[in-house]
């Protein structure tokens, strides 16, 4: 998507509907809280099979993050700044994505590890808190540029751009996580918009994940 190709939402335009930026967004605060306290109940307890399911659990969150903030520095952002760049200060944005990916990379890197230990849960709360401020700066600054700038056809192509990049081998993991995190009405809405395909990921999937994630969270 190139400037060329998008103008700035005229007001009698519908607007955009953020419900799977808001669902995904709250997937990953919540999940990385869940992770730290999971990975400091892990030093206290451990196991082996949990810190397998935490490990890979985190890895394909990490992933998801780190593919979801690449389609925003060479998508979301040159494609706000070219409909309503007179409102766009996203430098700080940016520098939290660069932060944020050795971050991750660390915490990977600990929960490797044959033990979970302090450090895992130091870098984990880190990365947390680091995500709930960024999450919070981006949904009180961007969202309202997106819902009054953009027009629903070139939201609905950022849409696409975030569901093809990352690798298809997490969309078992992707399509049953971000809906584990919506209320009923965002989850009736996510699987309308996004149709059969949603729905087929669901049905094959999405027991498999509920009973992984009862694994590394409990309950």
């Amino acid at each position: 998507m190139t400037s060329t190709e998008t103008r700035c939402r005229r007001p009698d335009e519908p607007q955009p509907d953020l419900t799977d930026y808001r669902v995904v967004h709250r997937a990953m605060t919540t999940d990385l809280d869940r992770l730290a306290t999971a990975a400091a109940e892990l030093v206290e307890r451990p196991d082996p099979q949990r810190l397998a399911a935490l490990r890979t659990y985190l890895r394909n969150v990490s992933d998801e993050i780190e593919s979801h903030h690449h389609v925003e520095d060479e998508d979301v952002w040159p494609v706000l700044e070219a409909v309503a760049g007179h409102r766009t200060a996203l430098v700080r944005l940016t520098e939290d994505h660069e932060l944020l990916d050795p971050l991750l990379h660390r915490a990977g890197e600990l929960a490797a590890l044959d033990r979970a230990t302090p450090a895992l849960v130091e870098v984990l709360r880190e990365i947390t808190d680091l995500l709930v401020r960024h999450i919070a700066d981006e949904e009180r600054d961007v969202f309202p540029i997106i819902e009054d700038c953009l027009r629903v056809e070139d939201y609905v192509a950022l849409q696409k751009r975030f569901r093809g990049n990352p690798k298809p081998s997490l969309l078992p993991f992707l399509a049953p996580w971000a809906v584990r995190h919506a209320t009923p009405v965002e989850r009736a809405a996510m699987i309308a918009e996004a149709g059969m395909l949603l729905r087929v990921v669901l049905r094959l999937f999405e027991p498999g994940f509920r009973a992984r994630e009862r694994l590394v969270f409990g309950g």
